[in-house]
């Protein structure tokens, strides 16, 4: 849904809480607490004193909105600005920066940068696995990163972050940062995303490959090989989506930290495995705000690290 059709869809704040509403509870209103679905619309005052609704449980008084233990939980954002930053990053093929949002829609970096972090969150996909008895699937790996000013050659090389990719031809794609190489590294991601029953799997001449995969259905490819002959298309697929991850940064973003690299390769991921579901993206995403657990601030911004 675009920035035109959401506002024709939502002219004003009661509409798009009603749609919100019906997207959580599309059978009715039932309490958080005991599962009640007597729950009665109340107004109150909020402590900003701007007038809110709320519902209330018959059976055990809890009150509670409509975005209570949600991503959207403490937000005092109007949801038609939630809504069209929704838009906005389920919408943009290359990702949207969080100063971008903030001029589009008209609020502070800080609250920018918050808003697209939990947007990002639901946008992850921890399930997802690839391959399959009549798929290709292909993998590689990348560095993403450069020099730093300051710095020699040799410094800029060891800053770079390593992503481990793999896609499927014609299908899904899955992307992740990885601490190196080794086999102790990538083997976990290869056994928690590729399906045993994989056709064929084909990866780049790094001999580790060799190990963590089954001899009789890993091929293995040279680059080096494959520009010469003019001919580079085995690892053409997980090439081409790196290719758009890294212009996505030069172009949007400008530099990313490596502490929040997976939440962006998690977001970049999920609009790719559903390039051909464009009109339902944003009802999607909204779904998948409702069914996560809040994201404070602090958490984001000290997420172990």
């Amino acid at each position: 849904m675009n920035l035109f059709s959401l506002a024709k869809k939502f002219p004003n704040e009661d509409l798009a809480l009603l749609h919100l509403i019906k997207t959580r509870w599309p059978y009715g209103v039932r309490c958080l607490a005991c599962d009640n679905d007597k729950c009665w619309l109340i107004e109150s005052t909020g402590t900003t004193k701007k007038p809110r609704k709320l519902f209330q449980c018959a059976e055990c008084g809890l009150q509670f909105s409509a975005t209570t233990g949600t991503l959207f939980h403490d937000s005092h954002l109007p949801l038609s600005k939630w809504f069209a930053a929704i838009s906005l990053m389920v919408e943009a093929k290359k990702g949207i920066s969080a100063n971008q949002v903030r001029r589009h829609i008209g609020m502070t970096y800080k609250t920018a940068w918050y808003v697209c972090h939990r947007i990002r969150d639901a946008m992850q996909e921890q399930d997802v696995v690839l391959g399959g008895t009549s798929v290709t699937v292909e993998i590689d790996e990348t560095y993403v990163g450069g020099r730093k000013r300051g710095t020699g050659v040799k410094a800029g090389r060891r800053a770079k972050t390593i992503v481990l990719g793999m896609a499927e031809r014609n299908g899904k794609l899955h992307l992740q940062k990885i601490p190196n190489t080794k086999a102790a590294s990538i083997k976990p991601v290869l056994d928690a995303k590729l399906s045993p029953n994989t056709k064929q799997i084909v990866t780049d001449s790094l001999s580790t490959y060799n190990w963590v995969l089954p001899k009789d259905k890993h091929k293995s490819t040279s680059h080096k090989e494959d520009l010469k002959d003019k001919n580079w298309t085995q690892t053409q697929t997980i090439e081409n989506a790196f290719s758009l991850f890294k212009r996505g940064i030069v172009g949007n973003y400008h530099q990313l930290s490596e502490d929040h690299l997976d939440r962006y390769l998690g977001e970049f991921c999920w609009r790719y495995n559903r390039r051909k579901m464009q009109p339902w993206l944003f009802d999607m995403a909204l779904t998948n705000m409702l069914n996560k657990k809040p994201l404070p601030y602090k958490v984001l911004t000290d997420d172990g690290f």
